[in-house]
């Protein structure tokens, strides 16, 4: 009976050695998202979000014309404002911006964090992702 060697070479990581569980988490985060070439696997298949820079949110940052970004996706809550429990002002003061700290300072209910899909336009750009990126903030919990 053979014994495999737990430490192997990792391509990815130069000259270091990775273990075959590194490798295996490194592998899935390179492959394909389920779904992608064409199945209909429902729930497995990952939604496809446009790209809108934090440039272009910054031009929306009025009463008439409000968007947020939280925890890297991008929400335009131009019709909430009106709704808001917390009264409209709270929200234009984050208007154009990332406004994550805010809305978690605030103390959200899980039903808060669902309503949000409601309202999701786009997400960022990998390069000015903070919360949903390698190497950079990470969060365990983050609202799909």
């Amino acid at each position: 009976m053979s014994t495999v060697d737990p430490q192997l070479h990792s391509p990815i990581e130069g000259n270091q050695t990775a273990t075959i569980l590194q490798l295996a988490m490194t592998a899935l985060r390179l492959s394909k998202a389920p779904g992608a070439d064409g199945n209909n696997n429902v729930g497995l298949q990952q939604r496809v979000r446009k790209q809108i820079t934090l440039s272009e949110v910054a031009y929306h940052d009025s009463y008439d014309d409000c968007w947020i970004v939280l925890y890297d996706r991008v929400y335009d809550i131009t019709s909430f404002l009106k709704m808001h429990p917390g009264g409209h002002d709270v929200l234009v003061e984050n208007a154009g911006r990332d406004a994550t700290i805010a809305f978690l300072n605030a103390g959200h209910s899980a039903m808060a964090l669902k309503s949000l899909k409601l309202y999701e336009i786009g997400e960022l750009p990998i390069g000015e992702c903070i919360y949903r990126c390698t190497g950079k903030l990470t969060m365990t919990h983050l609202p799909d």
